[in-house]
C-alpha cells in the first residue's frame, strides 16, 4: 500500500511481555498503513496478536508488557514519543477505541450520558450543557431509541446491541482521526451486527475518519473494509486490497481461513480446519512460523523464516512459494 496520504503508519513494530519463564514476542515487526477515510481490517486467530497492537497503539500496555522497537504515526507524529499526559490528550480525542465487551468497559455506576459527555468535556473547551446535547445528538445518530430518556439510564440497563452503540457514539463524538475497532460485534447475534457495521460505516463516511478493524471474522472484513492485513503469531502474513485478497488469497494460512468458512452453495459433511494450535510464543517453530500447520511447507520453510514478498498484483506475502529463487532451487 502506498505511504501517500496515510493519516496513520505502524513502522516495525514490535511488542513483548517479559516473563519469569522468557519473554514473548506478542507483535514482531508490523507494519501497517492506514490512508485518511479508509477502512483496514486486521485479521487472525485468536492470541495472533491483533489486539496487542491495537493496545500497543493506544498505550495501554501493561506491565509486564513493553514495546521495544518501532514506530507508530499518527498524522506524522510518532505517539511512542508522547509523554503520558500528551497520550491522555490524544486518546478519545485524535485517536478512539471500541473495545471487545461494551459491558466491560462502561463504567457501571454512571449513566451512559454522562460518560459520553465526560469525554467531550475533557477534549473541548464547552459547557456542560453543550456537552450534553451533543451526546444527545449522537445517540440519535447511533439510532439509539429516545435519547434523552436514555441519557440518564445506567449500562446494564440497555441491550448488548445499544451497549456498544453508546461505544460507537463515544468513540465518534469527537470527530476522531483514527478508531479502532476490536471486535466490535463479537458479543452480537447477526442482525445487530449487520446494523453495527452499517452505522460504523455511515459515520465513517461522513466524518472521514479512518478505522481499523480488528477481527477474526472474515465476512465483517469483507463487509466494512478496504484492505486486509491477515496476522498470524505476532507477524503479518498477508497483505493485500479487500477484493483481490478475497478473489486470490495466496499464502496457506489465509487460504485455510477462507476455506473454514462454509458456503451455501456447498453440501460438506466436515467443515474444512486448519491443523493444529496457533504456537507458543515463548516457543515458536524453527523457520516460518506457520510452517507445522501448513499442508504446503517444503524442508526450507523449516530452516529459515520467509520475508514478505511482493507479488505481481500488488499482494505481500511472507511465504517461500512467492520467492522465486527458493522455487527455482527446488529446495
Amino acid at each position: 500500500m502506498s505511504n501517500n496520504d496515510s493519516i496513520f503508519q505502524i513502522r516495525g513494530l514490535k511488542t513483548q511481555f517479559f516473563t519469569s519463564k522468557g519473554i514473548v514476542p506478542a507483535v514482531d515487526g508490523v507494519d501497517i498503513t492506514v490512508k485518511k477515510g479508509e477502512a483496514v481490517g486486521l485479521v487472525g486467530e485468536s492470541g495472533c496478536g491483533k489486539s496487542m497492537t491495537a493496545m500497543s497503539t493506544m498505550q495501554l500496555l501493561q506491565y509486564p508488557g513493553r514495546v521495544v522497537a518501532g514506530e507508530i504515526l499518527l498524522d506524522g507524529e510518532n505517539l511512542l514519543e508522547k509523554t503520558k499526559k500528551e497520550m491522555d490528550e490524544i486518546r478519545g480525542n485524535r485517536i478512539t477505541m471500541i473495545f471487545q465487551e461494551p459491558m466491560t468497559s462502561l463504567n457501571p455506576v454512571y449513566t451512559i450520558g454522562k460518560q459520553v459527555s465526560e469525554a467531550i468535556l475533557i477534549h473541548e473547551n464547552v459547557s456542560k450543557e453543550e456537552a450534553k446535547q451533543r451526546t444527545i445528538d449522537i445517540f440519535r445518530k447511533v439510532g439509539i431509541p429516545e435519547p434523552e430518556k436514555r441519557y440518564n439510564v445506567f449500562p446494564h440497563q440497555l441491550s448488548g446491541g445499544l451497549r456498544q452503540r453508546v461505544m460507537i457514539g463515544m468513540a465518534m463524538v469527537c470527530n476522531p482521526q483514527l478508531m479502532i475497532a476490536d471486535e466490535p460485534t463479537t458479543a452480537l447475534d447477526v442482525t445487530i451486527e449487520a446494523q453495527i457495521l452499517y452505522l460504523m460505516k455511515q459515520l465513517q463516511k461522513e466524518q472521514g475518519t479512518a478505522v481499523v478493524m480488528i477481527t477474526h471474522n472474515l465476512g465483517v472484513v469483507a463487509e466494512s473494509c478496504d484492505y486486509v492485513y491477515v496476522m498470524y503469531a505476532g507477524k503479518i502474513m498477508e497483505e493485500a486490497p479487500v477484493r483481490e485478497l478475497f478473489r486470490d488469497p495466496k499464502h496457506p494460512y489465509t487460504f485455510g481461513l477462507m476455506n473454514s468458512i462454509p458456503k451455501m452453495t456447498e453440501v460438506k459433511e466436515h467443515l474444512y480446519t486448519i491443523k493444529g494450535l496457533v504456537p507458543n510464543l515463548l516457543h515458536l517453530p524453527q523457520g516460518c512460523r506457520f510452517c507445522p500447520r501448513c499442508e504446503k511447507a517444503m524442508k526450507v520453510c523449516t530452516m529459515y523464516e520467509p520475508d514478505l514478498y511482493e507479488t505481481e498484483d500488488g499482494h505481500k506475502v511472507r511465504c517461500f512459494l512467492y520467492n522465486k529463487e527458493v522455487m527455482n532451487s527446488g529446495k
